[in-house]
């Protein structure tokens, strides 16, 4: 695995782990570009290995990003940064720009939907994934549970509306599949099912899978640690990631 420095900030450097697919290639290879959990204040990137080593033996780069874990405004400024730093390192990294996946799970989903949708001064319209992968994301950041998630990190309302990615949705969103629990008591998987309604509303292809009885982090690894993983933890993150595949498949990697 590579370490790549995309960012310095706050006296820190940020880096992005990548790792290549597992058998070589001459050509530049789909890339997935995750975003771990942990409400934008813990976890790390740790979080996704499990997952990425599968997309690596599925034949794409895997980008796990490293960001500060200083509430969701500095995240999502790194998420971005990250996300530019893909596109404009692409040849160095192998990654063929025309088939980016961002990936992320709880507040990692807002961070993946923030590359996608959000209008933020480092933004760049050319570096945009062209799917999406979420888990129990956070895609409403105007409220607390059960309406939202995040409201009690911004500053005031304006603020939590810019970084709130189901107010940003527009038309030629990419397609994106969202995997929720609808025992989550963290993240509301109505939020999910709203933010499918407002894609498919404006013409996007969106598919969600809401699964009976689990909880936030169910589809996490048992290996990883990750508090929410319960007794079918290995049996859900091999449902999760083979839907993952799946889903991979007929948007990047067939």
């Amino acid at each position: 695995m590579r370490e790549i420095p995309y960012r310095t900030v706050g006296g820190r450097t940020l880096l992005l782990h990548v790792s290549a697919p597992l058998e070589p290639s001459d050509s530049p290879a789909p890339t997935a570009v995750f975003y771990h959990g942990g409400g934008w204040e813990r976890g790390d990137w740790t979080q996704f290995q499990p997952q990425a080593a599968r997309l690596s033996a599925l034949g794409m780069v895997s980008v796990l990003v490293e960001y500060r874990t200083e509430g969701p405004v500095a995240a999502t400024e790194d998420a971005v940064a990250a996300m530019n730093a893909v596109f404009e390192r692409s040849q160095d990294i192998g990654c063929d720009t025309e088939r980016i996946v961002a990936i992320g799970g709880s507040a990692g989903g807002q961070l993946a939907l923030a590359t996608a949708v959000l209008d933020l001064p480092d933004g760049d319209d050319r570096h945009r994934p062209v799917a999406l992968v979420l888990f129990n994301p956070v895609t409403d950041t105007t409220g607390d549970f059960p309406a939202g998630f995040g409201r009690r990190h911004f500053e005031n309302d304006e603020n939590a509306r810019r970084h709130s990615p189901v107010h940003h949705v527009r038309a030629g969103i990419p397609p994106l599949l969202i995997m929720h629990g609808t025992a989550d008591s963290a993240v509301h998987h109505e939020n999910s099912m709203a933010l499918v309604d407002e894609v498919r509303g404006r013409g996007g292809l969106a598919e969600i899978v809401l699964y009976a009885g689990r909880r936030h982090g169910f589809f996490n690894s048992a290996g990883v640690g990750i508090r929410g993983a319960g007794e079918d933890a290995n049996a859900d993150f091999e449902i999760t990631t083979g839907e993952m595949i799946r889903f991979l498949r007929r948007t990047v990697v067939g």
